[in-house]
């Protein structure tokens, strides 16, 4: 007897705020806050996620390096600093590569911004001994290949 009073109770409480509930669904300016939310949570989960993929990245990527160059202070720099998507060998190849043997003009925005911030890496990164005058990072990144 008392199950069957605790759910009519629960029935009479569900039944009660439902036409609340469907006035608020019907609403235009709840509905637009509603979706605001719901894309500010989703853009929260996306940065986590790629926080947490660069986290998980890390050893490996210092550990490439650490095999190729040896030299901590450059490591630590450049595998802090690249996109998550790039590991060390990547890094690398894009530095050898010419943009158009890598298909650059063809890219996705997203693809590009990644190289783009890979060469930014190596050149903030690296003891760079040539010249560095006026339009340095431009002629990096306008260039057929580093080296």
């Amino acid at each position: 007897m008392k199950r069957l009073l605790v759910g009519l109770l629960a029935a009479a409480c569900l039944c009660g705020s439902y036409p609340a509930l469907a006035a608020e669904e019907k609403d235009p300016k709840k509905q637009a806050e509603l979706l605001e939310k719901i894309k500010l949570l989703e853009q929260q989960i996306a940065d986590l996620t790629a926080l947490k993929l660069k986290k998980q990245s890390l050893p490996v990527k210092r550990e490439q390096c650490m095999k190729v160059v040896g030299v901590e202070s450059y490591c630590t720099c450049v595998v802090e600093k690249l996109p998550a998507s790039v590991d060390y060998r990547q890094f690398v190849n894009l530095l050898l590569t010419p943009a158009k043997e890598f298909g650059y003009d063809s890219m996705s925005s997203e693809q590009k911004k990644d190289i783009d911030q890979t060469l930014v890496v190596w050149a903030k990164c690296v003891d760079y001994k040539g010249p560095k005058g006026a339009g340095f990072l431009d002629g990096i990144l306008n260039r057929d290949t580093l080296f």
